[in-house]
């Protein structure tokens, strides 16, 4: 308990959105990159902040300590661990948060209990494994885990980790400052003895001539390997990323089972898809 003699209510987040989330993803995603500051959070506080009902509130802060990603305490919720605000990072807002939210809800509908799936990082791969994790059933059984998460970005770890039904596999390496990632000779030496039943893979750019494409080539070596190293491939995009191109090249759209895409696609990558017998998921 610390005795600051500053108002205990935190004052209003210079960073947050002009517009209040709604859905309760996206309350979600709000009120856990607030908590990561402060670190409390009261009931009156967020339902005033986010113009929802007070109700509303307790059923999240509820199903939130069900998910193991908070604790309820008399008239809110505190932070379980520091270490999971790595994950809720506050970012700025923009227009594609809503469209990243409907590529997560809908990738993590696909994952299986049972299952080994891997992310790379990025924001739409880590609210994908957020929501993948936090899954009612997702439950281990004599001894065998739920899901088991292998993670090539140390906030995606903190999301699983928190979670006893779920095995995480973290894999070694240096970590990079600004995604998290786990790149270099650990990393890739680790990953060739794994193997996944699916492949989560967000991307910076979408191009049919480049494939997918992200800013490191350190990360997309590693990602890669997890690729040739699973069953089932699925990227995740939102529509700003197609026709970008960035530095250094994850894969061929070719190499992918599914697209998990929100937004207008092209018909020329439509048809690209479809040549490549990539199952489109629009969302």
């Amino acid at each position: 308990m610390h005795n600051s003699g500053s108002d205990e209510k935190p004052g209003p987040e210079p960073d947050r959105p002009r517009t209040p989330p709604t859905d309760r993803s996206s309350r979600w995603d709000h009120v856990l990159t607030l908590l990561a500051s402060t670190k409390r959070l009261s009931v009156a506080g967020v339902a005033e902040e986010l113009g929802v009902s007070e109700s509303t509130v307790r059923r999240d802060f509820m199903e939130m300590e069900r998910a193991q990603l908070a604790r309820r305490t008399h008239g809110g919720i505190v932070a379980v661990d520091v270490a999971y605000s790595l994950a809720t990072v506050p970012r700025a807002a923009d227009e594609g948060a809503a469209q990243r939210e409907r590529v997560a809800d809908s990738a993590a509908a696909m994952v299986e209990p049972g299952q080994i799936i891997g992310f790379n990082g990025g924001r739409t791969t880590t609210s994908t494994a957020r929501r993948a994790v936090a899954r009612p059933d997702i439950d281990s059984r004599n001894g065998t885990p739920g899901l088991t998460v292998v993670c090539a970005a140390l906030n995606i770890a903190t999301e699983a980790v928190l979670r006893p039904s779920v095995r995480t596999v973290v894999l070694g390496g240096v970590a990079e400052p600004y995604s998290f990632e786990l790149t270099g000779p650990l990393a890739t030496a680790t990953m060739r003895d794994l193997w996944l039943d699916t492949m989560f893979v967000g991307t910076v750019g979408l191009d049919i001539g480049a494939g997918l494409t992200c800013n490191s080539d350190a990360e997309a070596g590693v990602t890669r390997i997890m690729i040739g190293h699973s069953r089932r491939v699925v990227g995740l995009a939102t529509a700003d990323k197609i026709g970008h191109r960035a530095l250094a090249g994850i894969c061929p759209i070719s190499v992918l089972t599914d697209l998990v895409i929100a937004g207008p696609v092209p018909e020329a990558l439509r048809s690209h898809l479809a040549e490549a017998s990539v199952r489109l998921h629009e969302v």
